[in-house]
C-alpha cells in the first residue's frame, strides 16, 4: 500500500468509527477483549483463524514501520511477523477512550526465530490508536512505539549503528 498520512487515516475512518460500540457497553467490552486476546499469544495459525473476527475488511494498520489496508494485506503481514518469531505476546496495560477513539498502552515481547538475535526476547512498549466499526471490528490501528530500540537495534549493521548513535548522543 502507498503511504497514507495519519490525518488521511483519521479522515478515512471517521465515518465508520461513528458506529463504534457505545461507551461502557458489552459490545465495547467484547471488541476490546477480542483485540487483547488476538495479541496475547500471536501465532501464524491464530492470525489466519482469528484476524477477520478482529479486523474489518478495509481496516488500516500502521505499525510505525509499514502501512497495510484491508485483510488481504493485514493477515499476511501478521502471519509473517508471527513466523519470524517463536512467540509474540502483547499485554494491554491501559485503555483510554475519547469519543470514537481508543488509546491502548501495551507491552510486547517477541522471541525471535529470525535475524541475528535468534532465540532472544525483545521488549517494546508502545501505544495504539484504535477505531472500531459498528460490528466492533478494528478499522484503524495506528501504532506509536520505539522501533529503534524494539526492532532495529537487533538487526545486523543497523543495530550497531543505532547503539553507536545513542552512545554519541549520551556523551
Amino acid at each position: 500500500m502507498s503511504e497514507m498520512s495519519y490525518a488521511e487515516m483519521l479522515e478515512q475512518t471517521a465515518g465508520p468509527a461513528g458506529g463504534a460500540p457505545e461507551a461502557g457497553s458489552s459490545q465495547e467490552a467484547v471488541a476490546l477483549d477480542r483485540f487483547k486476546q488476538f495479541f496475547s499469544d500471536m501465532t501464524p495459525e491464530r492470525v489466519r483463524n482469528e484476524c477477520a473476527s478482529v479486523y474489518a475488511e478495509g481496516a488500516i494498520l500502521h505499525d510505525t514501520l509499514v502501512t497495510h489496508q484491508g485483510l488481504d494485506e493485514v493477515v499476511p503481514y501478521f502471519v509473517k511477523t508471527a513466523e519470524r518469531s517463536s512467540g509474540v505476546s502483547v499485554v494491554v496495560d491501559q485503555v483510554i477512550r475519547e469519543g470514537v477513539d481508543f488509546y491502548v498502552r501495551w507491552t510486547m515481547d517477541i522471541c525471535w526465530s529470525a535475524f541475528r538475535y535468534k532465540g532472544q526476547t525483545t521488549r517494546s512498549v508502545g501505544m495504539s490508536h484504535l477505531r472500531f466499526d459498528s460490528e466492533g471490528k478494528v478499522i484503524l490501528h495506528h501504532d506509536f512505539w520505539d522501533s529503534a530500540s524494539g526492532f532495529f537495534a537487533y538487526l545486523p549493521i543497523i543495530g550497531g549503528l543505532i547503539r553507536w548513535v545513542k552512545k554519541r548522543v549520551a556523551n
